[in-house]
């Protein structure tokens, strides 16, 4: 029977029937398949590591994709409860600012009442200072009562100022020559000592607009010119 070796065992492809080896080879073949043995199982269990490790791996990666996903619904909330909170303020703050903008004109109005007190008669009482923004809400809203009244004579009466500046006065003049546009004549009263020499201080030029004392003068002068058709004297 043919002997082989060790090496030739495990090359050989097939074992030829009958061959045998020797008590060295089988020896050296018993240790080598030993060593086989030992490094098979510690790659087994190397792999086994790895798989192990990837497994806890891939249970992480899942667990950190719920929690993301998680977040990310909790995170989409939490907007749509910012967003709707902040639907409602903006429509609390846009019924404020509408309610504010509302009473405003409330106190404008107030401020700038134009009263027809007879036909084809107005008075507008100023009191206090005129601003740029009040002075012309006031013209606005007399011009547009002049146009709608075709009202003859406009009184603006001072009773309620207590001082007049150059701006104040500019004012007035402009208010008096736009109402004169309409064919409407104003008449100024109410005029105070300080206030008449406040406008003589400031060397203001009131034109053509009549000044009297009191409202009660400057009506019966309005009532008396009532029959002329521009309302002015002569």
């Amino acid at each position: 029977m043919p002997e082989l070796s060790a090496q030739d065992f495990f090359r050989a492809a097939e074992i030829p029937e009958g061959a045998v080896l020797s008590g060295k080879e089988l020896e050296s073949a018993f240790w080598q398949i030993r060593k086989m043995q030992r490094e098979s199982q510690q790659q087994q269990a190397f792999w086994k590591s790895v798989n192990d490790s990837l497994s806890d791996a891939y249970k992480k990666l899942a667990s950190f994709q719920k929690e993301l996903e998680s977040s990310r619904e909790a995170l989409r909330q939490a907007n749509e409860q910012l967003e709707e909170k902040v639907r409602e303020r903006t429509l609390e703050l846009t019924d404020k600012l509408a309610k504010i903008e509302e009473q405003q004109q409330t106190i404008r109005a107030l401020f700038t009442p134009v009263i027809q007190v007879w036909d084809r008669i107005l008075v507008l009482p100023i009191v206090g200072g005129l601003d740029a923004r009040r002075a012309s809400d006031m013209m606005g809203s007399l011009l547009e009562t002049v146009v709608d009244t075709q009202s003859t004579f406009v009184v603006l009466d001072l009773t309620g100022v207590d001082d007049v500046d150059a701006e104040t006065a500019d004012h007035l003049v402009k208010m008096s020559r736009a109402a004169s546009l309409l064919g409407t004549t104003c008449l100024l009263s109410g005029l105070s000592p300080r206030v008449a020499s406040a406008l003589v201080a400031l060397d203001v030029g009131l034109g053509e607009l009549l000044s009297f004392g009191k409202l009660q003068a400057a009506l019966q002068f309005a009532l008396r010119h009532l029959s002329k058709p521009t309302g002015r004297s002569v």
